[in-house]
């Protein structure tokens, strides 16, 4: 019998050692005097004053149990790439023109205009157009407009501008038609119907942008292509502007409203043509992001903030070799970043929320709504994002094409919003 009066950390130490030791099937007993003094005991029995203690036995290689597998992974996290969760599709059944985009947008928040072909056949069916409203609640569809087309819509200020009649005198070889008129209507939610805009309701409105500018700079075609260093705003906000100040030191962009001035912590390459007022934020997107850039948007104080492009999103688009640098936008309580090309390499719509970003259109397996092949998800136009936030139209090929303009993409529309947050957004507006 071996005794081992050896206490603490050592002797259990010792103790594996001796267990090592033993021949196959020998048994090492750990025992405890009456002063508390272990010992261990190499044989059946204790010594006499000792009494015998549990020892858990340390299995060997063969004899361990090993430890369960974990697990294996989704097949998007094994490839690097950002997990698919498709949104509900709302189908409009509505046909997009890609020849000469017809433009589109949201009269309020459950209403889009679209402009798509006319009902009676024509030589050239891209050029004689109408617009037609979808009622997205109801899933109901109306003509608003026989012959014409959206050039934009303000649907803060319920104004919608619009071109009446066709094409064809525009672009048809010989036509003798008269040339489509631009008018602007007011938008009725309660009657669902345009009637046209008094004129001291539309003046001062440019009809090619929706924004209120200065006299001199409603000749001006498309404003996007200015270069004045000037943007203009919701007519009660005020713009933003730079250049060279009245002391003759060059300013940084400025925010410059009926009661206040407040300098921008702004470069003028900040500061996109395509500013827009976001109701449902009560700010301003100064400019989209893209992988590379963030998404700057500014509230009614002038304060900015950027927001960046998740990380394990860039380094999944940038694994499936994704074309482009995409295109991230604002909406309700996160961001939608747009990427063009194929679901294979990464094309499709990511709702951005924080540091987590899943993609809700243009999934790998397509979903219900959306077609097959590497054009399925492509776009004519950029997706346009509802007043509450929630809803975002876009146009897109159809899984079930048909009638005469099969060939042609259709108008969709995902909420981004879960019930409770398209509610609660309603009840917002309607406090206004």
């Amino acid at each position: 019998m071996l005794r081992l009066p050896i206490p603490g950390p050592l002797a259990a130490a010792l103790c594996l050692t001796v267990a090592a030791t033993q021949p196959a099937g020998a048994q090492v007993l750990k025992c405890q005097a009456s002063d508390g003094a272990i010992s261990y005991s190499a044989g059946s029995d204790c010594p006499a004053g000792t009494r015998p203690l549990s020892m858990k036995p340390r299995p060997d290689a063969a004899s361990a149990t090993p430890p369960a597998a974990p697990p294996a992974p989704a097949a998007a996290t094994r490839a690097g790439a950002v997990a698919d969760a498709p949104l509900p599709l709302i189908e409009t059944g509505v046909p997009a023109i890609t020849q000469l985009a017809g433009r589109f947008g949201w009269l309020d928040a459950d209403t889009l205009a679209l402009t798509t072909f006319s009902d009676p056949p024509a030589r050239a069916p891209w050029m004689v157009r109408r617009v037609v409203a979808f009622d997205v609640p109801h899933r109901s569809a109306s003509t608003l407009v026989t012959r014409g087309f959206v050039d934009c819509i303000e649907p803060s200020h319920a104004l919608v501008s619009l071109e009446i009649g066709d094409l064809e005198s525009r672009f048809g070889v010989g036509s003798k038609g008269a040339p489509a008129v631009p008018r602007f209507d007011v938008w009725n939610p309660a009657t669902h119907a345009l009637s046209p805009a008094p004129a001291e309701v539309s003046a001062g409105w440019h009809p090619h942008a929706c924004v209120k500018t200065a006299p001199e700079d409603l000749a001006i075609t498309d404003l996007t292509l200015d270069k004045k260093p000037l943007r203009y705003l919701q007519p009660e906000h005020g713009v933003i502007s730079w250049g060279i100040g009245a002391d003759g030191h060059p300013e940084p962009p400025t925010l410059r409203g009926a009661k206040r001035h407040a300098a921008l912590p702004l470069s003028i390459n900040d500061v996109s043509h395509d500013v827009r007022w976001l109701p449902f934020a009560k700010a301003y997107q100064i400019a989209p992001g893209t992988r590379d850039t963030p998404l700057i948007t500014m509230d009614l104080d002038g304060r900015v903030t950027r927001h960046a492009v998740p990380a394990a999103l860039a380094q999944s688009l940038s694994a499936a070799n994704a074309a482009g640098r995409g295109r991230l936008i604002a909406v309700r309580d996160g961001a939608l970043f747009v990427q063009a090309g194929p679901a294979r390499s990464g094309g499709g719509m990511y709702l951005v929320q924080g540091e987590r970003s899943r993609r809700v259109w243009c999934t790998a397996t397509p979903a219900a709504g959306q077609a097959a092949g590497d054009d399925a998800c492509t776009m004519s136009q950029d997706p346009q994002v509802a007043p509450d936030g929630c809803s975002v139209a876009f146009d897109a090929k159809s899984a079930a094409p048909a009638g005469p303009f099969a060939a042609e993409p259709t108008f969709k529309v995902i909420e981004v919003c879960t019930p409770v947050q398209k509610g609660k957004a309603q009840r917002v507006s309607s406090a206004r």
